[in-house]
């Protein structure tokens, strides 16, 4: 009898753990797709990052310079892209939302890079030993990637979770900071960045 009643307590919570499992895994699931479908800035956000007097001025600053290795092993930073907006991604070959989100960012930059629109993605990956490479290559990636093996970009801009976008503005000021997998090749998106291209930045605007 305790040999049955003991198999069927686990029978039990055995369904118990897949019930929670399933619930859980079509919780992720949801909110992987909502996550996706976010407009990672609107123009309403956009003309508040761009007004000096905006409440969100108060937590604009200076972005930090910085230099790390292109994929031909040359020395590169925010300097050498001064006037532009600057989207600065931090990413990874190993995070599947990185992989995913990298073909977004490559729609908006080919289409507003003429414009002054820079994308500097930046590989926190550890090892340079061709996975980046072959990561650009394999999803045809023409924006400009650095990879940040010493950890020095990580540290000037501290993030919660990767993917995590910087928005910088065209008088250099970081105005924004996205979290996470976002929906970059969106009209509403389009019509955020073509806003802040059209401004001078906040630190311009107070001179």
């Amino acid at each position: 009898m305790k040999s049955i009643a003991s198999k069927e307590t686990d029978s039990t919570l055995t369904k118990r753990y897949v019930a929670i499992f399933a619930f859980l895994f079509v919780a992720a699931t949801m909110m992987f797709f909502d996550h996706l479908n976010e407009d990672p800035i609107t123009v309403g956000e956009a003309r508040e990052h761009a007004n000096p007097d905006s409440k969100s001025a108060s937590s604009h600053y200076s972005a930090p310079d910085f230099s790390a290795r292109d994929l031909e092993g040359n020395l590169a930073g925010l300097s050498k892209y001064k006037g532009d907006v600057i989207l600065l991604n931090l990413w990874a070959t190993w995070c599947a939302p990185c992989r995913i989100e990298m073909p977004y960012f490559e729609t908006l930059y080919r289409r507003f890079r003429s414009e002054g629109l820079t994308i500097l993605a930046v590989s926190i990956d550890k090892q340079m030993d061709g996975r980046v490479a072959d990561f650009v290559e394999k999803y045809k990636l023409s924006f400009p990637v650095l990879i940040d093996d010493g950890g020095e970009v990580e540290r000037l801009y501290p993030t919660i979770s990767i993917p995590a976008t910087f928005v910088i503005d065209k008088s250099g000021m970081v105005v924004g900071r996205i979290d996470g997998m976002k929906n970059w090749k969106s009209e509403e998106t389009f019509e955020a960045v073509e806003y802040l291209l059209k401004h001078p930045g906040v630190a311009a605007s107070k001179t």
